[in-house]
């Protein structure tokens, strides 16, 4: 069984428009992943406050005859990874899971805050993308999970949001 490679951007600062967006950080382990969203759902927890967390799948679609090679393919992926960055605030933090799936947390915000970033979020990401004078699209699903109602753990939440994915 192949490992989940986790990456993610802590509190990444948001770049001017058409600058570049600083590369995703790796975490070598569930753990670690495990670790920085409990430290997200103490903080949360002391506040009274709410954390929501947005699964989000892309697949690139493209037609049979021009399907992008390993090294394309991990290129919109990284491409997608900085649209989503780029649409929500400098204090939630993206987090890539696997090799297309991102988790999305967003601090301090309930099920009506999520809904919107959601939104947002789905019409960026299915923007067209660009490969050798080309347009291709990806197919996104989102699900999203709202502590505490959802989950108390992050493994809790990753699995609610899941469940939700459409």
């Amino acid at each position: 069984m192949t490992p989940t490679v986790l990456m993610f951007a802590n509190n990444p600062p948001q770049p001017p428009r058409g600058g570049a967006t600083p590369p995703l950080l790796a975490i070598d382990s569930l753990t670690a992943y495990n670790l920085r969203v409990s430290r997200l759902l103490a903080q949360s927890r002391r506040e009274g406050g709410q954390l929501a967390l947005l699964w989000v799948e892309v697949a690139v679609l493209a037609p049979p005859e021009r399907l992008p090679s390993d090294e394309e393919r991990e290129s919109l992926i990284h491409t997608a990874s900085q649209r989503l960055r780029n649409r929500v605030r400098s204090a939630d933090e993206v987090q890539r899971v696997g090799e297309h799936s991102f988790a999305v947390l967003l601090l301090n915000a309930g099920s009506d805050e999520a809904a919107l970033v959601e939104q947002r979020l789905l019409q960026t990401l299915r923007g067209a993308y660009g490969m050798d004078g080309q347009r291709l699209q990806m197919a996104v699903r989102i699900g999203t999970a709202v502590f505490p109602e959802d989950g108390r753990q992050g493994a809790e939440l990753a699995e609610a949001a899941r469940r939700q994915l459409a």
